[in-house]
């Protein structure tokens, strides 16, 4: 058995795989712009600048290919295609701004060229390196040494040196180990050359005030004011810490040039689909477009909430089904069993929005009984109350909400179980043990429902994504904030990372069901059983 479910499990990741492949194409390749749709149309009115809408698309892959990079536009390339326009005179603020956010890296690709460059270009690259200058404190030393070309040719002919990764690095643990003024200000000056070397050592740092001096000098170089207090809590101050990682793995290719092994890997690496799929790898789902809070935490608040009706419902619902199946089975042609199949069936075509909205008119208070709340899952202030009181005020909100849940799932399988009953109560092996003198009662309950149960097993298994995703109406119906409704929210709004998530989830959700299913077909049959351990020996032998 332990054999038989490692394997599953392992012939499962391809599974994931491709799962999470089609998935990401479907919604990625739906028409319309995701960023007028995600930023609801503020960029078409004009209220976000280019940078801000620049800044959105980094932040969720857009500006990256789908699948395969073929032109990884990493440091030198950036670098190359700004001096190229410079001379442009409509792009002027927008290159005077590109030239400071690169600040000291991208001092080796552009004070060399200066020279070279056209008179209007140049008059751009240094409008753009003043304010560099002006960062990295060395703006005074610069008005010291003449005019501006000639004093950018004097920094780097004597600094060139110093714009090194072993430099930087050495530089960062020497402040890291004491409060090295000296190392504070080689380190200003090389600006955010350094940041190559600064933020990958926040993974293993405690979040002290040692570690404070580092984030203080990444925070200044790249103009984030993102530093965390030393009197803080701890998570707190380990939270800034992970920001910084997260945003260094978003904009770390505008501040490093790759080698010739790592473009080659970055083809499939700096894609949309090798971003999200990485972030997945560690249930990072990204942040929700709808309110930036990040789409895991979200999901923690809401699965309770939808894991409590739908268990309810559906826990209700098989106690209810089976039995009931079981009656029909057992009076199948009876007058009895034509009014429960009448009574299921009409159940069944009845929709369940019309249910809940006809169960809202009548027992809650609009114009009829009022017998139970309207909205929600709590009353307000019930967090004040003893938790007796709070289990029975949520069970009170539940009642409606889950008797609409219940009664299309009640209807469908008991109908199975009716079937399934049917077929194994005129098996051999049941007359046979009526025939030895068991009771009927014995026989039906002991020896048949083990077998009739399976078809309704294998339904539990392929039930469990649905408790997950939860009933999109009938939250909405009774404002239950729960992951139908978000999900619900997220395709109206295109909020992709809500959407990928889910979709992934009930994927790997859907895949643990079946196997749930393969071993709750060994407890209920043992004959099963032998059956799985023989495809577990015998996959072990062939391996």
């Amino acid at each position: 058995m332990i054999r038989f479910v490692l394997r599953r499990l392992w012939r499962m990741i391809p599974a994931l795989l491709g799962i999470a492949l089609v998935t990401f194409a479907l919604v990625h390749l739906a028409p319309g712009d995701p960023v007028q749709a995600e930023m609801s149309g503020e960029t078409s009115r004009g209220e976000l600048s280019d940078e801000a809408v620049e800044s959105f698309r980094r932040s969720y892959f857009l500006d990256l290919p789908m699948f395969l990079n073929t032109e990884i536009n990493d440091l030198p390339r950036r670098m190359q295609a700004l001096l190229g326009t410079l001379a442009d005179p409509d792009r002027r603020a927008a290159n005077v701004r590109a030239i400071e956010r690169a600040g000291g890296a991208g001092l080796p690709f552009l004070v060399p060229r200066l020279e070279t460059l056209a008179p209007a270009a140049r008059d751009v690259a240094l409008e753009g390196l003043d304010l560099v200058a002006r960062r990295m404190g060395i703006a005074e030393d610069l008005a010291r040494g003449g005019p501006p070309l000639e004093a950018w040719r004097d920094f780097w002919e004597a600094y060139h040196l110093d714009f090194k990764p072993g430099r930087a690095r050495r530089l960062a643990l020497g402040l890291l180990d004491r409060d090295n003024p000296h190392a504070a200000a080689e380190l200003r000056r090389l600006d955010t050359f350094a940041l190559g070397q600064l933020i990958p050592m926040f993974e293993e740092l405690p979040p002290d005030a040692d570690t404070l001096r580092l984030v203080q000098r990444v925070a200044e170089a790249t103009g984030r004011d993102v530093v965390y207090d030393p009197a803080q809590k701890l998570q707190d101050r380990a939270r800034v810490l992970e920001d910084w990682q997260e945003w260094w793995w978003l904009h770390r290719l505008e501040y490093t040039q790759l080698s010739n092994e790592e473009h080659l890997v970055g083809a499939v690496t700096e894609t949309q689909f090798a971003k999200w799929l990485a972030r997945l790898a560690t249930l990072d789902f990204g942040d929700s477009s709808r309110d930036g809070r990040p789409v895991l935490e979200k999901i923690k608040s809401k699965l309770p909430v939808t894991l409590l009706l739908s268990l309810t419902a559906t826990v209700l619902a098989y106690l209810l089904a089976v039995p009931l199946g079981v009656f029909s089975a057992l009076r199948a042609g009876r007058r009895s069993d034509r009014v429960v199949s009448l009574g299921l069936f009409v159940l069944y075509s009845l929709p369940s929005f019309w249910v809940a909205m006809l169960a809202i008119r009548w027992f809650c208070g609009l114009g009829h009984l009022d017998w139970f709340p309207l909205r929600g899952l709590h009353s307000e202030g019930w967090q004040l109350w003893p938790w007796w009181k709070q289990i029975a005020d949520t069970a009170h909100h539940m009642v409606l909400p889950v008797l609409c849940l219940t009664y299309g799932s009640l209807a469908a399988l008991s109908r199975y179980q009716r079937v399934a009953m049917l077929d194994v109560v005129r098996q051999d092996y049941v007359r046979t043990a009526r025939a030895k003198g068991l009771s009927r009662s014995r026989v039906i309950w002991s020896h048949a429902l083990r077998n009739a149960l399976i078809p309704i097993v294998t339904l539990l298994g392929l039930q469990i994504p649905y408790l997950i995703g939860g009933s999109v109406v009938i939250e909405r119906i009774f404002n239950i904030e729960g992951m139908g409704l978000e999900t619900f929210e997220a395709i109206r709004q295109r909020d992709y990372n809500w959407i990928l998530a889910v979709s992934v989830i009930s994927a790997v959700l859907t895949m643990l069901g079946l196997l749930l299913s393969d071993i709750l077909y060994a407890v209920v049959d043992p004959r099963m059983r032998q059956g799985v351990e023989g495809k577990g020996m015998e996959g072990g032998g062939g391996g």
